[in-house]
C-alpha cells in the first residue's frame, strides 16, 4: 500500500514538474518577441556586375560591411552546410534551438577547468545574437531571452530556413557578412565553385573573426580549418581521400577591397538594387583606360592632362565602357568625370547641322557660299570665321561638312531659320545640357558654342549611326528600349557617307590623317577656342566611339586639335573593335540614286554636257538630283564655270582652290542661294502709332538682291521703286526670299504685335527685367575642324 503511494506521489511530482517544463519549452518562448532586425532584409551592400557578371566594384552597407545579396538554400553548396555544421553545430538538425547535450558538456568541462573554455550555443542561437543590440550587456536575463528567442524561431521557421539566414548574416571578417560575400573576398570566386579545402578555412573564421584573420593569423586558421575537416570525416560529410586532398590543397588567398574597375561608369549606375548588372565590357573598358594612358603620354609636352571616352553598343544603346578620366585616383583632378562634364563640342556638331538641311531640301551638291559674313545679332554683329581664316568660295554642302567648315555651317543654319531649328533637334537627340534658350547661343550653335556632355553627344552620334533612329543609352542591362524616328534613313546615310569619305576631308584634313580608318567609319573632329577642348567621334552600324580630350581646369592646350589629341586615342578604340568584334557598313537605302555633279556649280553633269573634266560621283534622295549643266553654265574658251558677282572680289584675291576653274560674266545667272539680312529671323516688331500707318513698312533687304524675289503667304509685299517692303499686321508671319533662277529659298519668320498703350509701355520698358531673353552676344569663335 505504502508503495503505491510512493509512486503515485512519484508521479504526481514528475507530471508537475512537466507541466511548467513543458510550457517553457513549448509555450514561454512565444512570450518574448523575435529581434525585429532579424525579419528585416538585410541590408545589402551594392554590387556591380560587368556585362560578363564579373564583379566590377562592390560598396559597403550602412552598417560598414560587405554584404552580398541573400543566397537561397539552393545555392549554398553542401561543402559550406557541411563544413558549417562541423564547426558550429553538428546536432542543429536533430535539437530544438538549445542543444541540452552541448549545454551538460560545456558545464562539466567549464566546472572542471574553472574558467569558460566551452560554448554551448546552437547556430539558432548564435542567428538571435546577431540579430540584437551588440552594444547591450551580456547579462544573464539576455542569455535567457536569446534562449527563448532561439526556441521560437524553431517553432517557427524551417530548419533550412534558419541555417540560410545564419550563412547570409554570420561575420566572416575583414568586413565580409554573408558566405556569399566571403567566398568572392578570401577567394575571387563564386560560393559555388569552393573547394572543401576552401570551405572549410571559411567555416573556421565565424567563431572569432579578428583573432582568425587568414591574412595575418595563417597557422591558427589552418589549424581549425584541418579541425573541421577531421570532423566533416568523423560526421561522414567527407571521405578519407577528400580530406586528405582538402589537407594539401594550396589555399590562394585574395585581398579584396570590394574591387575599383571603371569607377566613373559604377557612380553612374546607381540603383536601389544590390546587385546591379552594368553594360560595362571589361576588355573594352581596359583597353580604352590602357590607350588613354599611352596616348596622353605622348602628349605631356602639350600641356595635356586629361581625356575621357564612350563607346556605345548602337542595337541596344549599352555603354560598353565609360571613362572619366586618366586616373581617377589622381588626387588633383581624376575623380572628374569627364564623360559628364559639359565641354564646348566645337564643330562636332556640324552634322547635325547639314542632315536638317538635307531635310530642308539642300542636297550634298548644294553650292554653299563660303565667304566673309555678318549677322545683326540682339547684342551686335557676328562675324563667324574659318579656322584657317580663309575662304573657299562656292562650295559644296559635301566640302563644306568634309572639311568643317564654319561659314558654311552658320549661313546654312541660318538660312533654314536660325538657331532654333539646330536647338530643338539637339533636344530631341538627348542633350540636357542647353539650359537657355536658343537665343542665347545664336548661330555659333553649330560651330560649339553650347556645352554638352560626351556621353550624350556621342548617344546622339548613334542616333546617326542608327541611321535616324534614336535610343537612350543605358549604363545598366534593361528590357531593350523603344527607337523613336527623328530623320529620314536616306539623309542620315548621306552624312554617314560624307563623314566616311577621305576625299572629301582632303583640302583640311590631307591624304593620311589619322581619322582616315582601314575600314568604312563616319568620323567627325571638333576643337573648340583656344584649344580648351578636342572631340572625334565616329560609327558604324554596330559601335559609336566618343572621345574628348583637354584639361579639368579649363587651360588651353598647346594648339592640340581633335585630330592629334582625340584622333590616336579614338582610332585604336575603334581598331581594337573592329579586330575584335568586327564591323561592316551599312547597305544603301533604296530610295537613293547617284549622279555625277559639278562641284564648282552643283549641277548635273551627263553626256551632254559641256565638259566633265570636274566631275564627281554624288549620292541623292530620289527625285532631288539638280538641274543638268549645259553651256550656259561655263567660258567657252577655258570651260571655266561661271559663277556670279557676288563672288567677284574672292576670285581676285586667288583663292586657295580652284579659283582658276571659275570665271565671271556679267550676265551669267546669279544661282547662289539668297540670304535674307532684314527681317533677321525670329524678330518681334510693334507698331508704332505715333508713326504713318503705324510705321507698318518693314524694309526687306537680301544678298543676291538683283535676282530674289520677295513673297510671304499673310503679308502684302509692295516695292518703292527699287526697294521692297512688307506691309506689317498684327500676327506670325513668314517671309520668303527666292533665287528666281535657281528656286533656292531663304525665309524669316517674324511676329507683328499692336501698338502697346503708354501703360503697357511704361510697365515694359521701366522693368529692370526684358520682355524676352536677350541673345548673349556671340563668341568671334574660330572652330578648329
Amino acid at each position: 500500500m505504502e508503495a503505491k503511494k510512493a509512486i503515485k506521489r512519484s508521479a504526481l511530482v514528475t507530471i508537475m514538474g512537466a507541466v511548467p517544463a513543458a510550457l517553457c519549452w513549448w509555450a514561454l518562448p512565444f512570450m518574448v518577441p523575435l529581434p525585429p532586425k532579424l525579419l528585416e532584409p538585410l541590408p545589402a551592400s551594392p554590387i556591380y556586375l560587368a556585362a560578363d557578371g564579373s564583379p566590377l566594384r562592390q560598396l559597403l552597407s550602412e552598417e560598414g560591411q560587405r554584404t552580398s545579396a541573400p543566397v537561397s538554400y539552393s545555392q549554398i553548396p553542401q561543402a559550406i552546410i557541411h563544413a558549417t555544421l562541423a564547426a558550429e553545430d553538428k546536432r542543429f538538425y536533430s535539437h530544438g534551438g538549445i542543444d541540452l547535450l552541448a549545454v551538460v558538456r560545456a558545464v562539466r568541462d567549464n566546472m572542471m577547468a574553472q574558467r569558460v573554455i566551452s560554448g554551448a550555443s546552437t547556430i539558432t542561437q548564435q542567428l538571435i545574437k546577431n540579430s540584437t543590440d551588440k552594444k547591450a550587456a551580456r547579462t544573464l536575463l539576455i542569455k535567457i531571452k536569446e534562449s527563448l528567442q532561439a526556441r521560437r524561431l524553431e517553432m517557427t521557421w524551417s530548419k533550412d530556413q534558419i541555417l540560410t539566414e545564419y550563412l547570409n548574416r554570420v561575420s566572416y571578417g575583414n568586413l565580409h557578412t554573408g558566405c556569399y560575400s566571403a567566398s568572392q573576398g578570401y577567394f575571387n570566386k563564386p560560393l559555388q565553385d569552393l573547394t572543401h579545402a576552401e570551405a572549410a578555412l571559411l567555416a573556421s573564421l565565424p567563431q572569432s573573426p579578428a583573432r582568425l584573420n587568414p591574412h595575418k593569423n595563417f597557422k591558427a586558421v589552418q589549424k581549425r580549418q584541418r579541425l573541421i575537416l577531421d570532423l566533416m570525416l568523423k560526421n561522414e560529410w567527407l571521405d578519407e581521400t577528400s580530406k586528405q586532398l582538402a589537407y594539401n590543397e594550396k589555399l590562394l588567398l585574395k585581398s579584396y577591397t570590394g574591387g575599383f574597375s571603371a569607377p566613373h561608369a559604377v557612380a553612374m549606375s546607381t540603383t536601389k538594387d544590390a546587385i546591379i548588372k552594368t553594360t560595362i565590357v571589361r576588355s573594352i573598358q581596359s583597353r580604352a583606360e590602357q590607350i588613354i594612358d599611352r596616348k596622353l603620354s605622348l602628349l605631356a609636352d602639350k600641356h595635356v592632362t586629361q581625356a575621357a571616352v564612350v563607346v556605345i553598343d548602337n542595337k541596344t544603346g549599352n555603354i560598353l565602357a565609360l571613362v572619366g578620366s586618366r586616373d581617377f585616383f589622381d588626387d588633383t583632378d581624376g575623380q572628374i568625370n569627364g564623360a559628364w562634364s559639359p565641354h564646348s563640342p566645337g564643330s562636332a556638331l556640324k552634322p547635325f547641322t547639314y542632315l536638317l538641311a538635307l531635310n530642308h531640301g539642300l542636297t550634298a551638291a548644294s553650292i554653299i557660299s563660303d565667304l566673309p559674313i555678318e549677322y545683326a545679332t540682339a547684342t551686335g554683329l557676328y562675324r563667324p570665321e574659318n579656322y584657317d581664316h580663309r575662304h573657299y568660295g562656292p562650295v559644296t554642302l559635301r566640302h563644306a561638312l568634309g572639311n568643317s567648315l564654319n561659314i558654311p555651317a552658320v549661313r546654312t543654319l541660318q538660312e533654314m531659320g536660325g538657331e532654333i531649328i539646330l536647338y530643338d533637334a539637339l533636344k530631341s537627340l538627348g542633350v540636357t545640357t542647353l539650359d537657355h534658350p536658343a537665343e542665347h547661343y545664336g548661330l555659333g550653335l553649330t560651330i560649339g558654342n553650347a556645352p554638352i556632355r560626351l556621353v550624350e553627344l556621342t548617344n546622339a552620334y548613334a542616333c546617326l549611326a542608327r541611321l535616324g533612329e534614336q535610343r537612350p543609352w543605358t549604363l545598366v542591362e534593361i528590357a531593350p528600349s523603344v527607337t523613336t524616328r527623328l530623320f529620314p534613313s536616306n539623309t542620315a546615310y548621306v552624312i554617314s557617307d560624307i563623314l566616311n569619305d577621305n576625299q572629301a576631308r582632303l583640302t583640311t584634313f590631307g591624304p593620311r590623317s589619322i581619322i582616315k580608318m582601314p575600314f568604312p567609319c563616319a568620323v567627325k573632329t571638333g576643337t573648340s577656342t583656344n584649344y580648351r577642348d578636342n572631340w572625334t567621334l565616329g560609327y558604324t552600324p554596330e559601335f559609336t566611339v566618343g572621345v574628348w580630350v583637354g584639361n579639368f581646369d579649363n587651360t588651353p592646350m598647346n594648339e592640340v586639335s581633335g585630330v592629334s589629341g582625340a584622333g590616336p586615342i579614338f582610332r585604336d578604340i575603334f581598331i581594337h573593335l573592329n579586330e575584335t568584334y568586327g564591323t561592316t557598313w551599312y547597305d544603301e537605302p533604296p530610295t537613293l540614286v547617284h549622279a555625277k555633279i559639278d562641284p564648282r556649280n552643283g549641277r548635273a553633269v551627263t553626256s551632254l554636257s559641256p565638259t566633265t573634266r570636274m566631275s564627281q560621283n554624288e549620292i541623292f534622295v530620289a527625285g532631288t538630283i539638280p538641274p543638268s549643266a549645259t553651256t550656259a553654265d561655263y567660258e567657252a574658251e577655258t570651260g571655266n564655270a561661271y559663277i556670279s558677282q557676288h563672288y567677284k572680289d574672292w576670285l581676285k584675291l586667288g583663292s586657295p582652290t580652284m579659283s582658276g576653274f571659275f570665271a565671271l560674266r556679267e550676265n551669267a545667272p546669279n544661282l547662289n542661294s539668297p540670304r535674307i539680312i532684314s527681317p533677321v529671323n525670329r524678330t518681334v516688331y510693334y507698331l508704332d502709332p505715333d508713326l504713318k500707318e503705324n510705321g507698318n513698312k518693314l524694309m526687306l533687304t537680301a544678298t543676291e538682291e538683283d535676282t530674289v524675289k520677295w513673297t510671304s503667304p499673310t503679308l502684302e509685299i509692295i516695292s518703292i521703286g527699287t526697294q521692297f517692303y512688307a506691309k506689317l499686321t498684327p500676327g506670325k508671319h513668314e517671309i520668303l526670299a527666292t533665287n528666281v533662277a535657281s528656286h533656292d529659298e531663304a525665309r524669316s519668320i517674324i511676329e507683328v504685335r499692336k501698338p502697346l498703350s503708354l501703360m503697357e509701355m511704361h510697365s515694359r520698358f521701366a522693368s529692370t527685367e526684358p520682355d524676352t531673353p536677350v541673345r548673349q552676344k556671340p563668341e568671334n569663335k574660330q572652330e578648329n575642324p
